[in-house]
């Protein structure tokens, strides 16, 4: 169950804590599902609350991973707004169908295309992520996609395998269905929830990560970009920064030629540790596929939000 699993993951972070190996424990934060339509925000004003949040939370550079399919004017400009503010823009791709297709000539098009649209920002240093470099597709199209990529200059950016990853998503749904519906929602319970739900799992990974290589590796936690992000960011640092993390600009472990995955397994987006640790590679759970994780989740915020699942 979560509840024991959120036990075991705190006498984990408890361990790290009395043995010292909470020290010099270093994090980027990143947003996937980026450029998000207005929902209870506007997404300019929440774009504009997240780097406002994200400044007074004291986070150097977040790292936004945008597919610029559709994008507008409007987009563009929240794109200049976290440019502006030092945040790195990395190239994930033009479409999110593009994880689907078996087709190296349809990758390319679409990663030369975002790189067209984000070449206009200084925040876009032609950082790559890319999901199906790291998902269990065609071993042939990956090798020559990662050639592809190398020979024209750009650069791997990964992320964290965290068993929580698209979770948060979830939740923000939950909370956008509630205020359609015009219902109260007890917003000090659910930032505790969302908070909780995030911050245990990357202590698991960490742990993990800690048992195998006797250090904690630089790590990088994916949230994504919503209403909940905007409001809760400042709590999550803080409780980040109280479990012994150090928030740091997400070019100093993109760069970082030990951290980076092309030391270890040249462009693998989000393998990087399953890399160095050697520890079974396993899928990345999306916003979009909360699967079996759904039962646990509910069950966990039943607990804490009675009420919040209808």
């Amino acid at each position: 169950m979560l509840k024991k699993w959120l036990l075991g993951s705190l006498l984990l972070l408890s361990g790290l804590i009395s043995t010292g190996m909470a020290h010099a424990r270093e994090l980027v934060i990143a947003f996937d599902h980026t450029l998000q339509a207005s929902t209870s925000l506007d997404a300019m004003a929440r774009s504009q609350m997240l780097v406002r949040n994200l400044a007074t939370a004291g986070v150097p550079q977040a790292m936004f991973l945008i597919k610029t399919k559709g994008a507008d004017q409007k987009d563009k400009a929240r794109l200049a707004l976290y440019s502006d503010k030092g945040h790195l823009l990395v190239n994930a791709g033009h479409g999110h169908s593009l994880v689907t297709k078996s087709d190296l000539y349809v990758y390319e098009i679409g990663i030369m295309k975002a790189n067209r649209i984000l070449q206009a920002y200084s925040g876009y240093k032609k950082h790559v992520h890319f999901s199906y470099l790291h998902e269990f597709g065609d071993a042939n199209i990956q090798r020559e996609l990662a050639d592809f990529l190398q020979e024209r200059g750009y650069r791997p950016a990964f992320t964290g395998v965290n068993a929580m990853r698209g979770v948060d998503q979830y939740l923000d749904q939950l909370y956008q269905k509630k205020i359609r519906s015009n219902r109260a929602v007890n917003m000090a319970s659910l930032e505790g929830a969302y908070i909780d739900l995030i911050t245990q799992s990357l202590v698991q990974e960490d742990a993990k990560a800690f048992n195998v290589l006797g250090y904690s590796p630089r790590q990088v936690l994916v949230l994504q970009e919503n209403d909940l992000a905007a409001y809760f960011i400042v709590a999550l640092v803080d409780r980040l920064v109280a479990q012994g993390w150090t928030i740091i600009a997400a070019e100093r472990a993109m760069n970082d030629p030990i951290a980076n995955p092309i030391a270890a397994n040249r462009w693998g987006a989000n393998g990087y540790l399953n890399s160095i640790t050697r520890l079974p590679d396993e899928r990345v759970a999306y916003a979009r596929v909360l699967g079996e994780r759904k039962t646990a989740v509910d069950n966990f915020l039943q607990n804490r939000i009675p009420g919040f699942i209808e």
